[in-house]
């Protein structure tokens, strides 16, 4: 008899179970007084990054980066090319050394290369024109006594050979792989040497950038130039339509990068500048004061004039009245540093 009872109170148990699910099951999408539950509203989904203009190059990106400017004194000469990492610069500089030859001061801030050279050594319109980036890196190769002592002072932390990033090359880079044409810079660790000596994030420049080309009566066609920067060293510069920018050569012959890449300006800047031979007797540039400029950008050839009113000024490029900045391009900008400007083109002989 006990087994017997023992197996029916087995059989009760059961639908006693099943019971207490069905239970649980419906009091889980009830709320507290018997109503339905509601779903829980939806977290609202983060809003989108505003676009930014990047400082140097007017372009358009999701982000700026937070990081000081990298200025690259890079050489010129025949034995310096084809050179490596130009095509990335936001700015290049051409500089008018002694015997003619032309230096560059390339301005690395959107996009950092691999690397960078050949390296060559600073000049004292350098410390004028790095003054108006805030306070970048500066990467060279070296300098003669009084331009170490205006480094010293200017705004700006300055590195050489045996900082990180410089490097001897062995031909993997350099055309002449033997002093003083081998010097090289990776940018990354050099960037992170200036941040440690103390360089600070670039700021507003005071550039202005636009799409939409200038118009107006002085405006004309200029889909080449030549610039003399001396009677040995001549820069052209050439529009590249497809790609809206303008390609350089050097003497009548294309420019070359060591990479797969080409040297492209959506602005070419030539302003009028002062020369002069300095007290040690090497030939000197002054950017301090204003002047005449012209600008070409979309094929087109424009006055413009430029002024850095003090060393700790940005250089501006204004429009030919001097009285706003110059609708740049958005894109890299090549300037150029001749005594002169190169005169306009010649009229078309009506016939």
């Amino acid at each position: 008899m006990a087994a017997r009872s023992h197996r029916r109170r087995r059989r009760v148990a059961r639908p006693l179970v099943a019971a207490v699910v069905v239970m649980t099951i419906g009091l889980a999408g009830c709320s507290p007084d018997g109503e339905p539950a509601r779903e829980l509203p939806e977290e609202p989904a983060a809003p989108e990054p505003e676009p930014q203009q990047h400082l140097l190059t007017g372009v358009t990106t999701g982000e700026v980066p937070e990081r000081p400017a990298l200025l690259v004194k890079v050489s010129n000469s025949p034995e310096a090319r084809p050179h490596t990492g130009l095509e990335t610069a936001d700015v290049v500089f051409e500089e008018l050394t002694e015997g003619g030859v032309t230096r560059f001061l390339a301005v690395f801030h959107s996009e950092l290369p691999e690397v960078v050279g050949p390296v060559r050594s600073a000049r004292p319109v350098d410390v004028q024109l790095m003054s108006g980036f805030g306070l970048p890196g500066f990467a060279h190769s070296g300098a003669r006594a009084e331009v170490r002592a205006m480094l010293a002072d200017a705004p700006a932390v300055p590195i050489t050979e045996g900082a990180a990033g410089f490097f001897r090359d062995d031909g993997t880079y350099a055309s002449h792989p033997v002093a003083p044409h081998n010097l090289f810079l990776r940018p990354e660790p050099a960037l992170d040497a200036v941040i440690e000596g103390g360089a600070q994030p670039l700021g507003p420049l005071g550039w202005l950038f636009s799409d939409d080309p200038p118009t107006g009566p002085d405006v004309g066609d200029a889909e080449d130039l030549e610039v003399e920067m001396s009677t040995s060293f001549r820069t052209g510069w050439s529009y590249d339509e497809a790609a809206g920018v303008y390609r350089r050569a050097q003497n009548g012959e294309d420019s070359e990068v060591t990479g797969p890449g080409r040297i492209g300006a959506a602005n070419v800047v030539v302003l009028a500048v002062r020369h002069y031979i300095g007290a040690s007797g090497y030939p000197e540039t002054d950017v301090l004061g204003e002047g005449e400029a012209l600008v070409l950008r979309d094929g087109r050839r424009s006055p413009a004039r430029w002024a850095k009113a003090a060393e700790t000024d940005p250089l501006l490029v204004l429009t030919a009245d001097g009285a706003e900045p110059f609708p740049l391009k958005p894109g890299a900008t090549w300037i150029l540093l001749p005594d002169e400007l190169p005169p306009p083109p010649e009229e078309p002989a009506s016939g």
